[in-house]
């Protein structure tokens, strides 16, 4: 778990879209804290702790509010699609001895996966697991290594092992990763195979004609038999 840091907040009497604007052009950042059981909080942050916010608290912060601290769990951070400038901060209100469920971020260790070494890549299907645990022990995230898996193996989310304390909410049978066959070199594999295909279905057979030319024989003899039936014969001389 990293460390958790203290932003000072001030509380925002104005809400509203024409009211947030003016904040952020004025370098302030509007955050809504929700509080279960409670109202939500309207406060506001200097961009500048706003951007060490985003950038550098993982789940945990505390806010401090005219010398009244708290802790709030991270939530949405609305940035502009352009400039990435920070638009809304929202943040969830926790008591650090409380249960709390909390996504947490999966990192594979595949330096040692067999899979890979045989030319596989992995396809992370679950970038993110749920799980519950003290709201003051949240890993920053989890490990799972792939040293034994192999290449068109697929892993469940059951198989993470999680810290003490920690327990998975998200399905332990949902996909979490699978260790495959790149497309290019699956394409390269394909058309390798067809030709072999198509060299196979070409062979020469054990006459030295190949399967369409004996066919074409037998169709050329067909029709230069029919000539030559009784029916078709000239009369035989008279006696």
């Amino acid at each position: 778990m990293s460390s958790i840091n203290t932003y000072p907040v001030q509380n925002r009497t104005a809400l509203g879209s024409s009211a947030a604007v003016t904040l952020r052009k004025a370098g302030i950042v509007p955050v809504t804290v929700s509080r279960p059981g409670k109202p939500s909080a309207h406060l506001q942050v200097d961009e500048k702790s706003a951007n060490h916010l985003a950038a550098n608290v993982v789940h945990l912060c505390k806010l401090d509010v005219d010398g009244k601290a708290f802790t709030a769990l991270r939530g949405e951070i609305a940035k502009d699609v352009l400039t990435d400038q920070i638009k809304h901060i929202d943040l969830i209100e926790v008591d650090e001895k409380s249960e709390i469920k909390v996504d947490v971020a999966v990192i594979p260790d595949a330096r040692n996966c067999p899979g890979i070494k045989a030319g596989g890549i992995v396809e992370l299907r679950a970038r993110k697991i749920t799980v519950r645990c003290p709201a003051n022990n949240i890993p920053d995230s989890v490990s799972f290594d792939l040293s034994e898996v192999e290449l068109q193996q697929s892993v469940n989310v059951g198989a993470i092992k999680l810290p003490k304390g920690v327990t998975l909410v998200t399905p332990a049978k949902q996909l979490l990763l699978s260790v495959v066959i790149p497309r290019g070199m699956k394409a390269l594999a394909d058309e390798a195979d067809a030709a072999k295909a198509a060299a196979a279905g070409t062979a020469p057979t054990a006459t030295g004609a190949t399967p369409a030319a004996g066919d074409a024989a037998a169709k050329s003899g067909d029709a230069a038999a029919k000539p030559g039936d009784a029916k078709a014969a000239a009369p035989a001389a008279k006696k």
